[in-house]
């Protein structure tokens, strides 16, 4: 018997990286998927990846920081599978914005304002909506969990990307207050801070320099970077009932890398 046996959850961003990782490892413990992402052919065989391995899954396309859209992601879930149990916010901007969407990592003074406003609409506005609309649908099923997804740059200071880090940032305070505040309705929320995670997108930006990625397996404990694994086993305790006693707190899955001095 699966860990998340007959669970429903929406993760978003799942078409591909960690929130595909995330999909199919939830699906193999038991739960029934929706899954989100921006373009139809990831959601297609993000879908039949997990249907052909013996899961239960659906998938919509859609921006989580468009308001109609996340009610339309809600709404299926519910008339597919009846509600959700599990709402894992796990879509955001990040490193790979500079290819994907040519949105830049700068530190505050050189950030552009557009490329700003679309960095919290995205993080912070995704997880807004999400838990505005389907934080009810948790209760009203009688409790669940909200997973948000930050990241090590919350955690510490870093030279660019601040806009990336200011968003993170507000998702931990975000979760601590859903956490407080829905705790009595139980919903659990609890945040994961990914360190390097080498997904495809990822590999492609940050580390597809085999001397950057030396470096910075040097500068980690366990001496090597994340893998989406890392971070999905991590989502799957939290989602899980192994959980239950846990809220409000922050998740690092980056090999230690926050705990030293020095290094940043």
């Amino acid at each position: 018997m699966g860990q998340l046996k007959d669970k429903i959850a929406i993760i978003t961003g799942s078409g591909r990286g960690q929130g595909l990782v995330a999909a199919k490892l939830f699906a193999k413990e038991g739960a029934k998927i929706v899954v989100n992402d921006l373009d139809q052919d990831s959601v297609d065989s993000a879908v039949e990846s997990i249907t052909s391995a013996g899961g239960s899954a659906v998938g919509l396309t859609g921006d989580v920081s468009n308001a109609e859209e996340v009610q339309r992601i809600l709404q299926l879930a519910g008339e597919t599978f009846g509600g959700i149990d599990i709402l894992y916010n796990n879509a955001g901007i990040g490193y790979s914005a500079t290819d994907r969407f040519g949105i830049a990592m700068s530190d505050v003074v050189n950030c552009a304002e557009n490329h700003w406003r679309r960095i919290m609409d995205v993080n912070v506005g995704g997880v807004f909506l999400f838990c505005k609309y389907g934080i009810p649908a948790l209760i009203k099923r009688g409790g669940g969990t909200v997973i948000n997804t930050a990241s090590i740059a919350a955690l510490r200071g870093a030279q660019d990307a601040h806009a990336y880090t200011a968003s993170k940032g507000a998702i931990l305070a975000l979760t601590r207050a859903i956490a407080v505040t829905y705790g009595p309705q139980g919903v659990r929320a609890n945040t994961i801070c990914p360190g390097v995670i080498d997904t495809e997108m990822i590999h492609n930006t940050l580390i597809r320099d085999s001397r950057i990625s030396d470096v910075l397996e040097k500068n980690t404990p366990l001496r090597r970077n994340g893998k989406p694994e890392d971070v999905a086993g991590v989502a799957l305790f939290l989602a899980s009932d192994q959980s239950r006693f846990v809220t409000g707190e922050a998740f690092a899955v980056d090999g230690g890398i926050t705990q030293q001095i020095g290094v940043s």
